[in-house]
């Protein structure tokens, strides 16, 4: 089956419209508003720690999602960092949204979600397989990078293009939670 075709089937997926708002805690938060009905990336961005600098994005946020940190084995210092990081914001978010709003995804739930959707065309298991099944799934010139010239901008780039590292975990998430709510 074609990329265009699996795009064509979650663009049909998405009956009713959630703004989500996509968080991948750690070191660096990455942050991403995901509109479910129009699969875009409205905004993103990053922070340092646990200090939610939401500043570039002010719109409605109808759920939360939160990539849950577990360690297995020997737990490096970064995990125990990250999952500070996690609980911090998790109280944060459950503060200014409804607690029934605000969600959590283990890493190894986003990776299944992302590789079923792509029925097994990709095998999510790193962030670049990750950022390869969100472009599949997002058509074809989805993950292309606006460009600007002298300031003003003069491609928008695709319609996940304007994610970068640390906010391309959180769009994961934001995407892997809207398509495990839609099977339900």
């Amino acid at each position: 089956m074609s990329a265009d075709n699996k795009a064509a089937r979650f663009a049909e997926a998405a009956p009713k419209s959630r703004i989500i708002l996509g968080i991948d805690p750690g070191t660096t938060t990455g942050w991403c508003v995901y509109d479910e009905d129009k699969q875009t990336a409205v905004a993103a961005g990053q922070f340092d720690e646990h200090h939610t600098d939401f500043a570039n994005y002010t719109g409605l946020v109808t759920d939360v999602v939160i990539e849950r940190p577990k360690g297995q084995g020997p737990t490096r210092p970064q995990v125990v960092e990250c999952g500070i990081t996690f609980g911090r914001i998790i109280e944060w978010a459950s503060r200014k949204w409804h607690p029934t709003h605000v969600h959590e995804m283990l890493r190894y739930d986003i990776k299944s979600i992302l590789s079923s959707a792509t029925h097994g065309e990709i095998h999510v298991k790193n962030d670049a397989s990750a950022w390869a099944a969100l472009v599949l799934l997002h058509g074809d010139g989805s993950g292309v990078k606006p460009r600007s010239r002298k300031g003003e901008v003069v491609d928008a780039g695709g319609s996940i293009g304007i994610v970068k590292s640390h906010e391309r975990a959180a769009l994961a998430a934001a995407v892997a939670w809207s398509l495990k709510n839609e099977l339900l």
